[in-house]
């Protein structure tokens, strides 16, 4: 990749793919953009180490669409080997620049503009494969949704972060009919990131088993406990919360955007599985701490 075709990613895909608020994978056509996108931010985040570009906002918010990107493009296929080539080409062509460059002072103010506006969002969606992640940085009811992913198959739930006395646990909640019993209880099942690496997950796979082609090998897997709470909720209805212990979501955020949890619903003696989409999340999580 050389400097021309680095000086050339400019503000076109960092403003298009704000303007879009990320960029998505849902098929391997994107992958060019998110290509062009990754590298461009990539290298200001390095021009910013060696020149001190940016503000702490601007640096995350730089970081958090380069996560994105980073995403998109290993759902849509590529490796990490292939990524670790992107980034070292990105990496090399910024640091062969003096920061007195003009191409990297434009591109810098370019992506200052974009980013204020863009960071002064207060709910962002980041789509993944098939689920999308939902952040909120403001929230006005207690409790409150900051991080949150809708399962709607094979039975409705929501997953994420939820913020109740201004304590943010990891929860499932699933929706009760009028007098169902609810589930005993709910398992999150995740890849033990200190017993097992990770296995790329291509895109055939993905294609033809959905998203439980990310969840972990059994003997990868870790499997953490949930404890449960009924709350009633408007029209009289109820649901039932599930909430993890309170290092699943580090846990959740140690994973690989392809990887997917599952999260075994056990009642009497059947069971029954849902998957979340690990996704973007880190990039979510990185976007309520923008100030």
């Amino acid at each position: 990749m050389s400097l021309t075709f680095i000086a050339r990613m400019r503000l076109l895909f960092l403003a298009a793919a704000l303007a879009l608020a990320t960029v998505t994978a849902a098929s391997a056509d994107e992958a060019p953009n998110a290509r062009a996108a990754y590298a461009e931010r990539r290298g200001l985040l390095e021009a910013d180490a060696q020149c001190g570009l940016f503000s702490s906002d601007i640096r995350t918010a730089l970081q958090i669409s380069a996560a994105q990107a980073r995403g998109s493009l290993l759902r849509s296929g590529w490796t990490n080997a292939q990524m670790r080539e992107l980034e070292q080409a990105a990496v090399g062509a910024a640091r062969a620049r003096a920061c007195g460059d003009q191409r990297t002072a434009t591109s810098a103010e370019d992506a200052r503009h974009a980013f204020a506006r863009w960071s002064a969002a207060g709910t962002m969606q980041f789509p993944g494969w098939e689920r999308t992640w939902v952040a909120r940085r403001a929230v006005t009811t207690d409790p409150a949704w900051r991080l949150s992913q809708a399962i709607d198959t094979p039975v409705a739930a929501t997953f994420g972060v939820r913020e109740q006395d201004g304590v943010q646990r990891l929860v499932l909640t699933l929706p009760l009919a009028r007098g169902a019993t609810p589930p005993a209880s709910v398992t999150l099942v995740m890849r033990d990131t200190a017993r097992a690496r990770v296995s790329e997950v291509s895109l055939p796979q993905r294609m033809s088993y959905g998203l439980a082609a990310g969840a972990p090998a059994p003997n990868a897997a870790a499997r953490l406990p949930s404890t449960r709470t009924i709350e009633r909720i408007e029209g009289g209805r109820s649901q039932a919360v599930f909430t993890f212990p309170n290092t699943a979501f580090r846990d959740l955020l140690a994973l690989d955007p392809r990887e997917s949890v599952e999260l075994r619903i056990t009642n009497g003696r059947s069971t029954q599985s849902l998957y979340a989409e690990v996704g973007d999340v880190g990039a979510a999580r990185a976007f309520l701490t923008l100030n």
